[in-house]
């Protein structure tokens, strides 16, 4: 539920989301810095319920990739604490958190240890020490699930750049995962290879996996449920997806190019020459792309 924040910030009206359900990941007045010169995130604070879908937006620079390094481990807040499904994320417990929740990274050819596709969605299985009758069923399952059976033999370099992101997929899925983040995994993908991932995101959302996703691109931010914008390591704002992009200036002030369908409707709207039919189907197809 999203609910007005009377606190202002820089000028712009701030969205908090009061929890319906269950929180899968919480952050609280999380702050992160390299150095003592430069804070890379500042007081982060946000809720992910179980089964929502939530796009990170921001500049490049803006720290959302650090976010994503800091909830599954990767990195230790310099303030602040993170939950996953109740459990803090600390050096004692990362390790056990790592079955709840994976991440898929940029760039598909360096998540590869396997000589075959099927060795590589092993990998993290064997890991956890599930046996091998066991991990045959899921590798089978889960290749079936996003339709890599018939490259099960094959090398992982002989794959398009959208096969080896699903086989990165198949692979957290296959250690039963509850959460799984995309870190602008689609951004080194030809247009036929983003939509092909992002099918298959939409798809495990559907069945009621937690997705966080991290991305610069707004289009594959609309098929999420909520937004969050990130500006200079601080949140500019967060809700749903409707209630963001009625603020036009959230975007331009975190430097992010709306669809082309909303700068239209929000021109037509300025300079009053918006009808009633114009305004309801420029902004059903900006707002769902």
């Amino acid at each position: 539920m999203v609910k007005e924040n009377p606190r202002a910030k820089a000028g712009f009206l701030w969205y908090t989301m009061e929890a319906d359900g269950e929180n899968m990941i919480e952050v609280k007045h999380l702050s992160f810095q390299y150095t003592a010169k430069r804070k890379i995130l500042k007081d982060i604070n946000l809720t992910i319920e179980k089964g929502d879908w939530v796009a990170v937006l921001g500049h490049n620079g803006s720290g959302k990739s650090t976010l994503a390094k800091l909830i599954v481990g990767l990195l230790t807040p310099t303030e602040g604490e993170i939950t996953i499904d109740g459990i803090a994320v600390n050096p004692d417990t990362v390790y056990e958190l790592r079955k709840k929740i994976g991440i898929v990274f940029q760039n598909p050819d360096n998540q590869f240890v396997g000589v075959t596709v099927r060795d590589d969605i092993a990998f993290g299985m064997e890991n956890l020490c599930i046996s091998k009758d066991e991990m045959l069923r899921r590798i089978d399952q889960y290749a079936a699930k996003i339709g890599l059976s018939a490259f099960l033999e094959k090398e992982p370099s002989t794959l398009s750049g959208g096969q080896k992101q699903r086989v990165a997929i198949a692979g957290i899925l296959a250690m039963s995962t509850d959460i799984m983040i995309f870190d602008e995994a689609t951004s080194m993908l030809d247009p036929m290879a983003r939509a092909e991932v992002m099918k298959v995101i939409r798809a495990l959302n559907e069945e009621g996996l937690t997705i966080l996703m991290i991305t610069h691109d707004i289009e594959e931010a609309l098929l999420a449920k909520r937004m969050v914008l990130l500006k200079q390591g601080e949140v500019l704002a967060q809700g749903s997806k409707e209630s963001i992009l009625k603020h036009p200036e959230y975007f331009e002030a975190a430097r992010l190019e709306l669809p082309t369908a909303l700068k239209l409707y929000y021109k037509l709207k300025q300079e009053d020459l918006m009808t009633p039919e114009l305004e309801a189907t420029l902004w059903a197809f900006g707002s769902n792309m």
